[in-house]
């Protein structure tokens, strides 16, 4: 019977891809932000929908006390991932509402989530503060410009994708912990 745990820890480096992807969007970003908003808007299309696909799975085999938000961040990602990858050059103020919107969405999610499972809940906290700060400011200032805020969404993704890599490290060392448990079982005795 597989734990919960060794679930997880066999798909610790979904966590490190993703992030992976995140830090080289970002970086990628600040580096050029002028010539590639509209490869920022597909390559964050691409992890929105990687992040949805994700969310998605978790709703259909997760915890059943999280199933619900999952599969409501998941359709946000999806239809925030369609749009960018659908309009990236027609539709820039568009992507900056629509990034602000999920940044919102997902860390109140986050937020939720990190209470209401074990563990420890700073992480989830304070990804969720992060990210629900960047959506709020990208929503109340769409005007300070579009490549000022690719610069900030960038330096988003990359604390993201931090956040992710470590996330999927740790959840392998829990899958070590987990291995190295002696199992116990039960010897019947004679007399």
């Amino acid at each position: 019977m597989i734990t919960e745990v060794e679930h997880v820890g066999r798909n610790w480096w979904l966590f490190v891809v993703l992030g992976a992807i995140c830090i080289i969007t970002g970086i990628v970003t600040v580096v050029w932000p002028g010539i590639t908003l509209l490869t920022l808007g597909i390559l964050a299309g691409i992890y929105l929908m990687v992040a949805a696909i994700m969310e998605i799975v978790d709703a259909v085999t997760g915890d059943p006390g999280g199933r619900a938000l999952s599969a409501i961040l998941g359709i946000v990602a999806l239809i925030a991932g369609l749009i960018f990858i659908r309009r990236p050059g027609e539709s820039l103020l568009a992507i900056v509402i629509v990034a602000g919107i999920f940044l919102v969405a997902e860390g109140v999610i986050r937020i939720v989530r990190a209470f209401s499972g074990p563990g420890t809940r700073w992480w989830g906290v304070a990804a969720g503060l992060f990210d629900g700060a960047a959506g709020i400011v990208i929503l109340a200032w769409p005007q300070i410009g579009i490549v000022t805020l690719a610069v900030f969404f960038a330096i988003t993704m990359i604390v993201r994708g931090a956040l992710a890599i470590v996330l999927g490290f740790k959840i392998r060392n829990l899958k070590d912990l987990v291995d190295e448990q002696p199992v116990h079982t039960m010897r019947a005795t004679t007399a």
